[in-house]
């Protein structure tokens, strides 16, 4: 194989006239995930030497070096990163089309893949859902429940069409089309039904160190602030924490046990409601950063994610 320049200063060919194949794009994606040709060109159901005749081919017609060949595989140059970002894009473009075309031919009118955090699920986010699919019962809506940081990156991977949630302190938002409600949101601490700090006066946030926290992972946004707001009281270090994302892993742990947690007052008055969770007469001096709608600009929303859009901006 030639080897062909990796100066990072050297232009490359100019991609107007640039033609990829399928095959390339699955190359490069498969190249992403393994950095190994052999295991790549396995991947693909093909030979490693047809599969190295589809990167050079791809090399050649952009005149710089996508990787470079080691010993034990093969590393991605800032080139092939570029070049692996585009194929796992349009790879996941395209399963999307494929997911809508196969909801089409089953008699749906659309498909809207949305991505929440937990705290605007069983307020707007439910009264948006249920009043949309009352008008439209042929779009399909699948919602998956996550935390910012994880469903952020689902979204500009393509996996979503759009999320409820919040920017990550760090995060890049040039790529999004952001939308926020308006106010903040309230944290509560909770506990079991019937829990001996349920009826406490004065209660305070000291009086509950020595307990078992339940708090979102590490990373989260929710999980930051919590953590800032304990460190003013010096209790972070001392803590007990069992960490998770999952409602579901909450409300069975406080039932069975003296723990606490910290989730959003929406959740915390739903379940109160049915007497799942007492809230604690605790102040949480913390706020969270505004919930908002998340959507990619690269990528034209749907006639069924316009719609939805309205519905949650009506509530």
């Amino acid at each position: 194989m030639s080897r062909l320049p990796i100066d990072p200063t050297q232009a490359p060919a100019s991609l107007g006239a640039l033609r990829i194949s399928s095959r390339q794009i699955t190359l490069l994606n498969a190249l992403g995930e393994f950095g190994n040709l052999r295991r790549a060109a396995a991947a693909m159901h093909t030979t490693q030497p047809a599969a190295s005749l589809l990167l050079q081919q791809l090399e050649e017609r952009l005149g710089v070096r996508l990787f470079e060949r080691l010993p034990r595989g093969m590393q991605a140059t800032l080139y092939g990163e570029v070049m692996i970002r585009y194929a796992q894009s349009a790879l996941h473009e395209f399963e999307h089309a494929q997911a809508q075309i196969a909801e089409l031919a089953r008699g749906a009118s659309g498909l809207v893949r949305v991505g929440s955090v937990m705290g605007p699920v069983p307020g707007v986010l439910t009264k948006a859902v249920l009043a949309y699919k009352r008008d439209h019962p042929k779009v399909r809506i699948s919602l998956e429940v996550g935390t910012s940081d994880t469903l952020l990156p689902a979204l500009l991977r393509g996996d979503f069409d759009m999320v409820v949630g919040r920017l990550p302190d760090q995060s890049d938002s040039q790529d999004l089309n952001i939308e926020l409600f308006e106010g903040g949101e309230q944290m509560r601490v909770i506990a079991r039904a019937g829990h001996p700090l349920a009826a406490a006066v004065g209660l305070q946030l000291s009086d509950l160190v020595a307990l078992t926290w339940i708090l979102h992972p590490i990373g989260s946004p929710m999980r930051r602030r919590v953590e800032s707001a304990l460190q003013a009281g010096g209790m972070v270090q001392s803590l007990d924490i069992v960490e998770t994302a999952s409602i579901l892993a909450t409300t069975a742990m406080l039932e069975a046990s003296e723990m606490i947690a910290v989730v959003p007052n929406d959740v915390a008055e739903h379940y109160a409601r049915y007497g799942m969770v007492a809230i604690l007469p605790v102040e949480l001096p913390l706020t969270m950063a505004n919930l908002g709608v998340l959507t990619l600009r690269s990528r034209p929303n749907s006639v069924a994610l316009d719609t939805l859009l309205r519905y949650l901006r009506a509530q």
